[in-house]
């Protein structure tokens, strides 16, 4: 009954995978839903609301390649 000298490393990836890949298209999805809708019909969403979606989308591209 001695200790056992492995370790396990438990890791719970995003979305269930350990690459970025899904973080980064989610993010390029947030920043088509901020950008296209305002680029075809002006003013369907304000302004800070689409700023947010595109930070958001950049920060979560960002995570994604990151890691």
């Amino acid at each position: 009954m001695g200790s056992d000298s492995r370790q396990h490393e438990h890791c719970c990836p995003v979305f269930g995978v350990k690459s970025g890949g899904p973080i980064i298209g989610l993010g390029i999805l947030l920043i088509l839903f901020a950008i296209v809708p305002s680029i075809l019909v002006p003013e369907t969403m304000p302004a800070i609301i689409a700023l947010f979606f595109a930070g958001f989308g950049i920060f979560l591209v960002w995570i994604g390649i990151a890691k």
